[in-house]
């Protein structure tokens, strides 16, 4: 359990989650994505924005990720090391079956630990056993490719005693949260896409290195087997209902999920505070905001056809002045804007945010930060709006808590994964021929798109979705691979919002982001009506260094034989 404990609960919680607990800002705040008022909040997310950090820096993830994910490797390498002085004992219940599975999911735990520090890294010092501290502790950094070979290994092998999930069970489940089958197929996944994207696979660096693989185009064809092989278990799909996704404990969707004790807590970082029922309770509210760029992404449906902002408004029937009509579903489950209509905590709410125009009356409802890095759209993402928080959502007994666990693999990554390996060796219109695959990358993509539907009920979805029906619609034919890639890009952004993905998802692609950073802020010009106004509230600093992060100086000066990343 302790070793479970050690993946990090990226939903910022009270409870004893570990020495990495409370985060407060999650990594799309380091992306043109998102933004916050909150200028730490485990990420010092303005010395990070601004490119004031070096190697050296306090309070930067990666210093962290780095110093708990090898205290984890360490833990898993002592399990394994140990676990079979442990005598069988069936009033545990703890048997040779058992143990065997224990051993397996030690394995995969190892693999993603590495898996999390070989995406922001590169190659890393592979340490297969318990060292002890009057040893030799200078080890190099293993090449990348050594690296994701390693990982791959470690997912094969605990992939064949790991049990396959069984579909979910309206009773109780002992081992729910556990690894299985599907986690150490997805993890290889995942890796080996890794492996074959621009940044890990680059023609212009063509030769294995801490940084680079070994250019080899065939790295698609690999990443795509491995993601058919997922979907050949036949054991997951989407959830349909993409307003109770994140609020429902398990689903058909989740592949693996950092279990959470249930909390109030991260609601209440998120929720605006103001549209709390009850203003007397600990609750900052609305930590993790989303950008215009990112606003912009959400497309606009109009006669069951999807638009951009930029398409004629004639088309998309597009207002800048009434910015939230008709967009793509997720957008009113994933954010909270002005004029949201929502029923917090079983009682009726209009989001009401912005600043005032000179010689305004603040009202009550307004928000009145003056935070110059506000948005007024808040990231709501995993939150419960049904939550009633009427006492410090900061103790974890606290009243008005739910279930809120985070997905690290779900079957839509699976899918988009699969499309994009797909496209890359094949096309998107060609089912590949690789083993068991039935799906084109065109139909893989669309089939996670038209998933996202206007819930058929919003008195159960607790979320305002303006009345509409239907969805997005498919990805038509007619695209080339580079046309389809761009397609797919955004089709992740937008899927995968806030969940972390996006921040390394451009780095691995070899994109540049876009650093002005710009809010379509509410202005109030009178008690009752509201305008918008498009502002630049921040120009970021990118440098092509930053697509890997900087090993810690702690672990250069410490180690003669550890080498630095490129320009760091």
């Amino acid at each position: 359990m302790d070793i479970y404990r050690q993946i990090l609960p990226v939903l910022m919680r009270t409870d004893n989650a570990g020495s990495r607990w409370r985060n407060q800002l999650l990594l799309e705040t380091g992306t043109e994505n998102g933004t916050s008022n909150n200028p730490a909040g485990g990420l010092n997310v303005r010395d990070f924005n601004s490119g004031s950090f070096t190697p050296g820096s306090t309070g930067m993830f990666w210093q962290s990720d780095w110093r708990e994910y090898y205290a984890g490797i360490r833990a898993c390498n002592m399990y394994l090391e140990n676990v079979d002085n442990i005598p069988d004992d069936s009033t545990i219940p703890f048997t040779a079956a058992t143990r065997k599975i224990r051993k397996a999911e030690v394995k995969w735990i190892m693999a993603f630990f590495y898996a999390e520090l070989a995406k922001q890294f590169g190659g890393m010092p592979i340490i297969t056993r318990v060292i002890d501290a009057s040893e030799n502790l200078e080890v190099a950094r293993s090449t990348f490719d050594e690296t994701i070979a390693f990982i791959v290994k470690l997912c094969d092998e605990a992939a064949v005693d790991l049990p396959v999930q069984p579909l979910v069970d309206p009773t109780p489940d002992p081992d729910l949260g556990r690894v299985t089958k599907g986690a150490a197929l997805a993890l290889k996944a995942r890796m080996l896409l890794y492996a074959a994207s621009p940044l890990w696979n680059d023609p212009a660096n063509p030769v294995a290195s801490n940084e680079n693989g070994k250019y080899d185009e065939n790295k698609w064809q690999l990443a795509a087997q491995a993601a058919q092989d997922v979907i050949a278990l036949n054991r997951y799909s989407l959830h349909p209902d993409i307003s109770t996704l994140f609020t429902t404990r398990t689903n058909n969707e989740i592949i693996f999920a950092r279990m959470q004790e249930p909390m109030a807590y991260f609601t209440a970082t998120h929720v605006p505070f103001k549209l709390f029922v009850n203003s007397t309770p600990y609750v900052i509210g609305g930590n993790n905001q989303v950008t215009y760029n990112m606003v912009k992404q959400y497309e606009i449906l109009n006669g069951g056809v999807a638009y951009t902002v930029d398409d004629p408004p004639s088309l998309s029937g597009y207002n800048d002045q009434d910015p939230f009509k008709r967009r793509d579903p997720r957008f009113y489950r994933d954010n909270i804007y002005n004029g949201a209509k929502l029923r917090l905590a079983n009682t009726d709410r209009v989001a009401e945010f912005g600043r005032v125009a000179p010689g305004v009356a603040k009202s009550p409802a307004h928000n009145t930060l003056e935070s110059p890095y506000d948005s007024f759209v808040y990231s709501v993402k995993f939150c419960d709006l049904t939550l009633n928080i009427t006492t410090d959502a900061r103790n974890p007994s606290a009243n008005g808590k739910t279930n809120q666990n985070y997905p690290y693999l779900r079957y839509a990554e699976v899918l988009l994964n699969y499309a994009e390996a797909v496209n890359e060796a094949y096309g998107p219109d060609v089912v590949p021929p690789i083993a068991g695959a039935t799906k084109t990358a065109r139909a893989a993509l669309n089939e996670v798109r038209v998933r996202a539907q206007y819930p058929a009920n919003t008195a159960t979805s607790k979320v305002e979705y303006m009345g509409y029906t239907g969805g997005m619609p498919p990805i038509v034919g007619g695209t080339d691979k580079v046309s389809f890639r761009t397609k797919l890009q955004h089709e992740r952004r937008v899927e995968f919002c806030y969940e972390e993905h996006w921040f390394w998802d451009f780095r691995r692609w070899k994109l540049t982001p876009e650093t002005v950073i710009k809010v379509q802020i509410p202005v109030w010009t009178s008690p009752t009506t509201v305008r918008y106004d498009i502002n630049t509230i921040e120009t970021r600093f990118w440098n092509p260094k930053m697509y890997r992060m900087p090993i810690p100086e702690s672990e250069v000066l410490a180690n003669p034989k550890m080498v630095q990343n490129s320009g760091w």
